[in-house]
């Protein structure tokens, strides 16, 4: 990017990455994209923050401050920036605010042998700060830009509560709250739950979601801006599980999508779908693998079991098994589900998955290969090398198409 902290510029989009390592890579990166892919050119420009410890020496808390990002010493946020920054960058401005909210191995001081994890609090008031610095001068709008949307648990809190069981509703909480700080427009990847995008309508807020299960016929070029040399790139980087379907079928094996459960049954049902629209639907439903979620055993594990009009089957010892999800921590449920298709005579086993959600203390139990033979993951969560998954680089894409949109239909309401 090459912009700094510098005080000159006369651009409409402006993306603010609000941590470093990943965080401004995935900026850079989208930077790149809409500049050059979506066409932007010069309208679009970074404002890159800088760590406490990055600045000169006696530098004055005065209108010439650049824009800092950091953590005190006790953890809690450090949010600064100085006049000039303000009104010469930042006013006037379309603003996106590019965070990662989940960050498993992320330490708030590096090289300090502190071991304090930046957590999805932490991340969450690193951008309530920003909207609360950024909302001293005015702007076209703040557009929140997330690979992944956390506190996404508690989707199913009315469900519950009519069983008598209460818990904390921090979803709607934290849209709230990113609202109240002026935020416009959220983009994201994938949400665990459709309950995010209804809270968030219902608060005014415009909520724009990406499926990288989607399939190229979903998406309109035009709406995108795309033409010539840039569709065909482009179009491909939006639509990454397909790619890896496209893939698999030129093994020439045979290919079946399993349902691990009801909650992704549409998806299942969907991706299936545009995988294979050549298959009359009697074809199509035989390579389907609808499954369910018995009870819990009596040590806890919850075993799967296939739905009685399923007509797909687990026994093919040449095919290979494709499970589809959006989220992955442990693999629990996928290991169950891989463990019943091997033990049945089933071939190759994968997982697909939009986001690792893993912490360390679960790496182990995610690397067993004894029945999963390959888990396929997007790189929303920033992760270690020590989780055995193939990460394929698709965020950039996926949220610049997002913002690219939100940044059109802003220009046309003015």
């Amino acid at each position: 990017m090459v912009r700094r902290n510098s005080m000159h510029s006369q651009t409409k989009l402006l993306l603010i990455p609000l941590s470093g390592e990943e965080t401004t890579e995935l900026a850079e990166d989208m930077f790149n994209i809409l500049r050059e892919d979506f066409a932007l050119g010069d309208q679009v420009e970074a404002l890159v923050g800088v760590k406490r410890a990055d600045l000169e020496s006696g530098i004055l808390k005065d209108h010439r401050h650049p824009l800092v990002l950091d953590y005190f010493v006790d953890g809690e946020i450090e949010t600064d920036i100085g006049r000039n920054a303000l009104k010469d960058v930042v006013r006037g401005k379309h603003v996106v605010l590019i965070e990662h909210l989940l960050t498993p191995n992320r330490v708030m001081f590096p090289n300090s042998g502190d071991p304090q994890r930046v957590s999805p609090n932490d991340h969450h008031m690193t951008v309530r700060g920003a909207l609360k610095v950024f909302s001293k001068v005015d702007l076209l709008q703040i557009t929140g830009c997330f690979p992944y949307q956390t506190y996404v648990r508690p989707h199913s809190v009315e469900k519950y509560e009519t069983a008598g069981f209460f818990q904390f509703d921090s979803l709607a909480l934290t849209l709230e709250d990113l609202v109240k700080g002026g935020m416009k427009a959220f983009v994201t990847v994938d949400p665990h739950s459709d309950k995010a995008a209804q809270i968030a309508n219902s608060l005014g807020l415009s909520y724009h979601a990406v499926n990288p299960f989607q399939s190229g016929r979903t998406i309109n070029p035009h709406k995108l801006g795309l033409s010539g040399e840039r569709t065909e790139k482009v179009m491909k980087r939006l639509r990454p599980y397909q790619n890896c379907l496209e893939e698999l079928k030129e093994s020439g094996k045979n290919i079946h999508i399993v349902i691990v459960d009801d909650g992704t049954e549409p998806r299942g049902e969907n991706f299936a779908d545009r995988a294979f629209p050549e298959l009359p639907p009697e074809e199509f439903y035989s390579i389907v693998v609808y499954l369910g979620k018995g009870r819990p055993s009596l040590t806890g594990e919850t075993k799967p079991y296939i739905k009685p009009f399923t007509q797909a089957r687990i026994d093919d010892p040449d095919g290979i098994y494709v499970l589809p999800d959006d989220m992955s921590a442990s693999t629990g449920t996928c290991q169950q589900v891989a463990k019943m298709i091997k033990k049945a005579g089933g071939g190759c086993v994968e997982v697909w998955t939009t986001h690792a959600v893993t912490m360390p203390s679960q790496y182990e139990k995610a690397n067993d290969r004894k029945y999963i033979d390959r888990i396929r993951c997007l790189d929303t969560v920033p992760q270690s090398e020590n989780l055995d998954m193939e990460f394929i680089k698709a965020s950039g894409y996926l949220l610049s198409s997002e913002v690219y949109k939100v940044h059109q239909r802003l220009v046309a309401s003015r």
